[in-house]
């Protein structure tokens, strides 16, 4: 065998190796991205995760004992990296090079196979035997509401009394969306206006004015490296 039919060979099985065991078949190696083996590998991230969540439930426990009596009681939570864990999306798109578009999102959105975030189930069934009604808050866009219900289902995190509201447009923000909330105008006239008493998330966007100073008293922040407005 030439030497250059010998290299062409040897070249050709190295690069089918670094394919198949790095990237190839779905599985996950060592050269995952940092934040997003951590979210997906790590030991820390669950007990983050966990911990948050024990500690909003209990303080939610507390706050709904000061409100005592009181019918329109809410806890307002953000989904993506908050309930759903989108991680698998994030891996998908670094495998094909590729980043993050609002096409790519939607197509993923509709596969409906987002994961739980850890502590997340535990959570949501607790705050709603105190009686306190879930506001789901987040910028998946509206047209995506019934695909975003379907997964939650799917997960077992779904009840009829949620609420949903979802972006409309880039005018749209979340602070427009607790506005009404806090109202009862908008989309909210017809439910009316709710007491909140805690707010989860994983950006500091998913909380009102001042969140730093909230924190841990109604402001709950699940850890997310993966993206943000850094």
């Amino acid at each position: 065998m030439k030497k250059t039919t010998c290299l062409r060979f040897l070249m050709y099985y190295f690069t089918l190796f670094l394919f198949f065991g790095g990237v190839g078949f779905g599985g996950e190696t060592e050269s995952l991205p940092n934040e997003v083996r951590w979210v997906r590998k790590s030991e820390e991230y669950p007990m983050l995760c966990q911990q948050v969540f024990k500690q909003a439930r209990e303080v939610i426990g507390k706050a709904m004992k000061g409100n005592k009596g009181v019918a329109n009681l809410a806890v307002v939570v953000d989904l993506d990296e908050t309930i759903l864990d989108n991680s698998l999306y994030q891996v998908e798109r670094w495998k094909a090079g590729l980043s993050f578009t609002q096409e790519s999102w939607s197509i993923w959105v509709n596969r409906k196979e987002a994961g739980l975030v850890p502590g997340a189930q535990e959570f949501l069934k607790g705050v709603r035997k105190k009686g306190v009604r879930i506001v789901f808050l987040s910028n998946r866009m509206a047209n995506n509401l019934e695909p975003t219900k379907e997964n939650l289902k799917i997960l077992d995190v779904l009840d009829s009394k949620d609420l949903f509201l979802l972006r409309l447009d880039k005018s749209d923000t979340k602070g427009v969306r607790r506005a009404e909330v806090l109202e009862g105008t908008g989309r909210m006239k017809k439910i009316g206006s709710l007491r909140v008493i805690g707010y989860v998330g994983d950006q500091v966007g998913d909380f009102p004015a001042d969140p730093l100073n909230a924190l841990s008293k109604t402001n709950f922040l699940l850890p997310n490296p993966m993206y943000g407005k850094w």
